[in-house]
């Protein structure tokens, strides 16, 4: 009987040294909050340009995509560190750079082209 309770004890133990270890393996994704479909608008223009910008994460690394009536624009980098989004692509020659804050569901920064800046302003659908 000794035996039995000592053996379930063992086993006990090597089986909660497995789970801390694996809930230690599977970190949660800092990004996460991030990733999906946003609303957004490009105010200050001649006109305002609306879209959905899509925030995803491929083998780790993060990927932007502008989507708007007058096409796509995948980003060619992109970083969110403590709630700021830096973002930039080469449109055809034009450096277009995104830069603002992330709070909660809704975003507010700028985008840079050609030496101007407009008002970038992005909420997630719920």
């Amino acid at each position: 009987m000794k035996n039995n309770i000592r053996n379930f004890a063992l086993l006990l133990t090597v089986l909660m040294a497995f789970s801390s270890c694996a809930s230690t393996k599977v970190a949660k994704d800092p990004h996460a909050q991030y990733l999906g479909s946003w609303d957004y608008v490009v105010e200050e223009l001649p006109v305002d340009i609306d879209g959905t910008f899509v925030i995803s994460k491929d083998e780790g690394v993060l990927k932007g995509t502008l989507i708007n009536p007058m096409g796509e624009m995948d980003l060619d980098t992109i970083t969110i560190e403590e709630n700021v989004l830096k973002a930039e692509v080469d449109a055809d020659g034009i450096l277009v750079e995104l830069e603002g804050t992330f709070e909660g569901d809704s975003y507010t920064g700028f985008l840079f082209a050609q030496g101007s800046e407009f008002v970038m302003k992005m909420t997630k659908p719920q």
